[in-house]
């Protein structure tokens, strides 16, 4: 996949912006501020609904206005054309339209431009909390998947109304555990649904990621991570969806109690772990910034090369300003994945002819000024 255009109204300091880019590498270069990320924003809003920051659609607003608008015009791998455009007025609902119709919902246009973003706010995927980590396999597993979004959805709307319940529970001396039934027999069915999905992609995902990790770090360290789901039990790739609903009966009803007592969920996909592990240390432990890194760039580039695999499409690259973070070698082993997989990559530093200077001698580069919000290409 590849976008050919971008248009952009509103957006932060973008007032009105469109810039074509080209099929190899676009560096956007330009001071803190000067509305680089944003563009990579834009396009994230047009392949997931949303920022990659963890912001409001409304705080995108650019300040002196009350909307913003995003589109993108791009081709498959095949050549076939791919259009999206995002609207939001205000604190209203998103208005989203694309090639495959209008007044879509944010599930119906993920994974249809796949994208594969590389941000230092990214760390906490190897540093972070579990849920940073269960962040990361699901933003994956919904790009290459329609029906794991599907039970994502379901299981969280039961998650948050069963929560609910159980709180209530807490107050109320005579209250009827019955009613919790229904929302208990969602959240198993879907929940081994997404168990069953995630050890899959345990599976299929830790070998490039072995790979990855032995070439970026030449060798000097050996990576593994070990899917630890909640309430399943100690699974194996044969285990069945009806195994681990079983398996999740017998703990909710163990736990009833508790619970109610509580007045929470205590086991389930929302619980679930990924652990990483570094020469059989867990990396959030032990690994140092340096390791840290390199663990990054091999997760996220095991990343495209799964979601290359499973969408038969290659995805589109962003960098968001990942250079000013790594030495030099790292630097070169992340242009030369790019490169070497003819992926088309977004790429944002504050220094272009830094940048030219650690290019690969055969990669085809375009490079845009980034100035208040203005876009000028540039040669360098």
């Amino acid at each position: 996949m590849y976008i050919n255009n971008i248009l952009i109204n509103n957006l932060r300091n973008h007032n009105h912006t469109e810039v074509d880019f080209g099929k190899g590498l676009n560096v956007l270069y330009g001071l803190n501020g000067s509305g680089k990320t944003t563009i990579l924003e834009a396009i994230s809003l047009c392949s997931f609904s949303k920022s990659f920051l963890h912001v409001s659609d409304s705080s995108l607003i650019n300040k002196d206005e009350n909307f913003w608008n995003v589109s993108t015009s791009s081709r498959s791998d095949l050549d076939v054309p791919y259009k999206v455009n995002i609207k939001l007025n205000g604190n209203s609902r998103k208005l989203i339209s694309s090639t495959h119709g209008d007044n879509l919902l944010p599930k119906e246009i993920i994974g249809e431009l796949p994208v594969v973003i590389l941000s230092p706010d990214y760390k906490t995927i190897t540093s972070g909390s579990p849920a940073d980590r269960r962040e990361f396999i699901d933003k994956i597993l919904a790009q290459s998947s329609k029906v794991y979004i599907e039970d994502i959805i379901r299981y969280k709307k039961a998650l948050k109304q069963r929560n609910n319940l159980l709180l209530k529970a807490k107050s109320e001396r005579n209250f009827n555990k019955h009613i919790l039934e229904p929302w208990t027999e969602i959240l198993i069915d879907t929940g081994a649904s997404i168990i069953k999905k995630r050890k899959e992609f345990e599976s299929d995902f830790l070998p490039g990621f072995q790979n990855i990790y032995r070439d970026v770090s030449n060798g000097k360290e050996i990576v593994s991570f070990n899917y630890m789901p909640s309430g399943a039990g100690k699974i194996e790739n044969s285990t069945s969806k009806e195994e681990i609903k079983n398996a999740l009966k017998e703990k909710f009803a163990s736990s009833e109690n508790e619970e109610l007592r509580r007045g929470t969920t205590l086991y389930g996909p929302q619980k679930d772990e990924l652990k990483i592990t570094i020469n059989d240390g867990i990396a959030r432990e032990f690994a140092s910034q340096g390791q840290h890194k390199s663990l990054l760039i091999s997760m996220k580039f095991s990343e495209f090369f799964y979601l290359k695999e499973k969408k038969r499409e290659t995805p589109v690259v962003l960098l968001d300003d990942i250079f000013s973070e790594l030495d030099i070698e790292r630097a070169e082993k992340v242009l030369e994945l790019v490169t070497n997989n003819s992926a088309q990559s977004l790429i944002t530093v504050t220094d272009g002819e830094t940048m030219k200077k650690i290019m690969p001698k055969n990669a085809v580069c375009n490079y845009y000024k980034i100035e208040n919000g203005n876009v000028l290409k540039n040669n360098l």
